[in-house]
């Protein structure tokens, strides 16, 4: 038998494994031997019918100097999941109408997801009834409004549909890759919470996204037969709601950990593999994952695990973040523009986070001690998303749904305890809400940016609302037209620095940066402009000019970090140079900032990358132990690549990486016993905590758990001994009667 062959073998029998294997217990998130034994006496947990929106309304605990009002509910949108807001300031809703219809899934691939949009007819700010626009979608996760239409992710594939007079032409494929673990086909296997999702134009003209490796970007020929995009490898970085801040910079959350965010452009890590973590990618924003709910949380998918609940019932940190949103407005104050604010669908509360930064390192803080911006008593209010609006209000998408953990990690507990309270029949629900100042009005105006004019469009990048400022540059850029540029030119020497940032980056999506331009940039007295101007004499064209690399160096003295990082970043680009090269040295001589330090001693080993190299002192694989490592990398690929990744690097906050871990290095048996029993807990890898929550892996059979874990202990210049089939076989008969997964205490006292 062929290699190609035994691991198509190979792969076909572990799938069987994981998919047909007769489970000892009863729910898919379920852990062998664990025992679920609720927290709460069940006559201490009260009933929760579905309330109506004034009901729900007066369960809101919300922070003094703000409101909430009802947009919309159902049955006008049902399990909406996203919104956009359109030229006009229309709401464009997403709705995932089959999400856990029933706690086994059961038809949940209906096509019945849809994209619609919000019709208010008197003015008043509620939404009446709504005009579809898609129908028909099976479990759609993702949408944005671009130039001539709108991208919908309908998994596997992200489509893009032109869209003329809220009618859809034509689909065209963009990626059929983009959220390949959540396709229907899949089966029992299909997995909707881990998979590409939140889409989001950045400040840089490129559409990222969480949980995919690429961005993208609309190519030149966008209405015609196979509509050109261009496609970038990014890190990828996890898990649902991305948002950006006026700087640019995207944030994110991972489940249990609340807040982490790119504070470095992402694409320069593209291709260059290295033994650390990417410097300035996915860092951890927000340390406290405490979080402090208005009611008894006995729902949450681990609510029987020791600690996972505080001894009054409520839940001790977060366990589904999601919904990031960079407030980018004043009209809720201007104490509160550049917050961070964070949806807590278990726990039925909303964080705001204030960001403080120094030296390129953002850093969040609740708002208020021991209790949330909003908390509401209604155990079904599920806040999943949040947007600042046109009009300067903080948007609230609210599925309003019983179950939300899917049927792919839920537990038996959890089950019982919806079946007990009836969440289990609330499915075909949900509601947009407003925060709104208490006492002062909303912005008036209402968006017709559509028949702007350019000048209108570039008077518009001085706008104080966020969204405003976004959309007046895409439509800018969309236009394609040169007239636009003396307007952009003299725009990017306003008072203004983020009206000059967007007037910078609106030069760059039309191809009209000059070399004048950026060298006004690298000049500028805000360091965030000025480490913008480095980005722009990236540019090919401009690259040569003798002026600007001359700029560009002396820029090795600049006394802010976030220069700094960013010179390092763009000479990284120029590999085998050696006048980039010796510009990196002497700005390693210079930094001290941590970050700094980071992407210079990063940018030299990609200025000028070494040979590839062989584990040292690492003996060589005898015939058995290197057919066994061929067969643990297809085992890999199947059972850990989607969340440790192919260069073994993992996600920030949710996978910790393999490639140069402590934990790969060390004893062979706690690794085993991760894999046969799980791990849950913080664990910390190469200096960095992460919140875990692994299930175990034991319908895998010795010889595969021995192959997986062979090649993680000798791919990426690892050196390590081989794990063997008897070894693993004798660890899993010595802890056969382990009910729980293990803690990183438990696992260090192993040797």
């Amino acid at each position: 038998m062929t290699p190609l062959k035994s691991a198509s073998l190979l792969a076909a029998t572990v799938l069987a494994l994981l998919t047909t294997a007769a489970p000892s217990f009863a729910q898919k998130g379920d852990k062998q031997g664990e025992v679920q034994q609720s927290r709460i006496p069940k006559e201490k947990i009260p009933a929760n019918p579905p309330l109506s929106p004034p009901e729900a309304l007066k369960k809101f605990k919300l922070q003094p100097g703000f409101k909430v009002e009802l947009v919309t509910s159902e049955p006008v949108v049902v399990n909406p999941v996203a919104l956009q807001f359109d030229t006009e300031g229309r709401i464009w809703v997403l709705e995932m109408r089959a999400f856990m219809p029933t706690p086994e899934g059961k038809g949940e691939t209906a096509p019945t997801g849809r994209v619609s949009i919000l019709e208010d007819a008197d003015g008043d700010g509620r939404a009446e009834r709504s005009k579809v626009v898609l129908d028909g979608l099976v479990m759609p996760r993702a949408f944005l409004l671009v130039d001539g239409g709108l991208l919908v992710c309908e998994p596997p594939a992200l489509w893009f549909y032109p869209i003329k007079k809220d009618q859809p032409g034509a689909r065209v494929l963009v990626a059929a890759d983009f959220a390949k673990d959540a396709d229907p086909s899949l089966g029992v296997r299909m997995n909707p919470e881990h998979s590409g999702n939140s889409l989001v134009r950045g400040l840089d003209n490129w559409i990222y996204s969480l949980y995919h490796p690429w961005r993208y970007r609309l190519g030149e020929d966008l209405y015609g037969e196979g509509a050109a995009w261009q496609r970038e490898w990014v890190p990828q970085r996890a898990q649902w709601g991305h948002s950006m801040d006026d700087f640019g910079r995207l944030f994110y959350t991972s489940n249990s950990d609340q807040l982490r965010g790119d504070l470095v452009p992402v694409h320069y890590f593209a291709g260059k593999i290295t033994k650390g973590k990417y410097p300035g990618v996915g860092v951890q924003i927000a340390k406290d994952q405490s979080v402090w709910p208005a009611r008894i949380n006995p729902g949450v998918n681990r609510g029987y695990q020791t600690g996972t609940l505080r001894e009054d019932g409520t839940l001790a940190k977060f366990t589904a973040a999601c919904g990031t949103c960079i407030y980018r407005d004043d009209v809720l104050g201007k104490d509160v523009s550049g917050n961070a604010f964070i949806c807590e669908p278990s726990a039925n509360v909303i964080r705001r986070n204030k960001l403080s930064e120094k030296d390129g390192i953002v850093t969040a803080q609740n708002a208020y001690e021991k209790d949330e911006f909003l908390a509401s008593t209604d155990e079904l209010f599920r806040p999943v998303n949040l947007y600042t609006g046109p009009d300067g209000a903080l948007y609230i998408v609210d599925m309003y749904h019983g179950i939300i953990q899917h049927r792919f990690f839920l537990t038996s507990y959890l089950r019982q305890q919806a079946e007990d309270r009836g969440l289990d029949k609330v499915a075909q629900m949900g509601r947009i809400w407003r925060v709104v100042p208490d006492g002062k009005p909303l912005r008036k105006e209402k968006p017709a940016l559509d028949k702007a004019t350019i000048e209108q469009l570039a008077e518009t990048l001085r706008h104080p609302n966020g969204w405003w400022r976004d959309t007046a540059q895409r439509l800018l850029v969309a236009r394609k037209d040169a007239a636009a540029t003396p307007a952009l030119e003299k725009l990017a020497s306003d008072s203004n620095p983020i009206a000059r940032l967007h007037a910078l980056w609106t030069l760059e999506g039309l191809g009209q940066i000059k070399a004048t331009t950026a060298l006004t940039a690298l000049a500028d007295a805000h360091p965030k402009l000025r480490a913008a101007g480095l980005r722009l004499t990236e540019d090919k064209k401009l690259s040569p000019d003798a002026s600007l690399r001359a700029a560009r160096t002396k820029l090795v003295d600049d006394p802010d970090a976030e220069v700094q990082i960013q010179l390092a970043l763009s000479l990284s680009l120029e590999t085998k140079d050696p006048a980039s090269k010796e510009t990196l040295t002497a700005l390693s001589k210079k930094v001290s900032a941590p970050l700094a330090k980071d992407a210079t001693a990063f940018a030299l080993v990609a200025n000028d990358p070494p040979k590839a190299q062989v584990a040292m002192n690492a003996r060589p694989l005898t015939a058995e132990e290197q057919k066994r490592f061929e067969a643990g990398k297809t085992m890999y690929e199947i059972t850990c690549l989607a969340c440790h990744q192919q260069h073994g690097l993992g996600q920030p906050g949710l996978a910790p990486p393999l490639a140069g871990s402590e934990w790969v290095a060390g004893s062979e048996k706690r690794l085993v016993l991760i894999i046969l029993h799980g791990l849950r807990g913080p664990i910390k890898v190469k200096g960095e905590t992460y919140e875990m929550d692994m299930p175990t892996l034991n319908v895998l059979d010795d010889d595969q758990i021995a192959a997986a874990l062979t090649y993680i202990r000798r791919e990426w210049g690892h050196g390590y001994e081989p794990v063997t089939p008897a070894t693993v076989k004798a660890i899993r008969e010595e802890t056969e009667k382990r009910e729980d997964a293990w803690t990183m205490a438990e696992l260090l006292k192993i040797p």
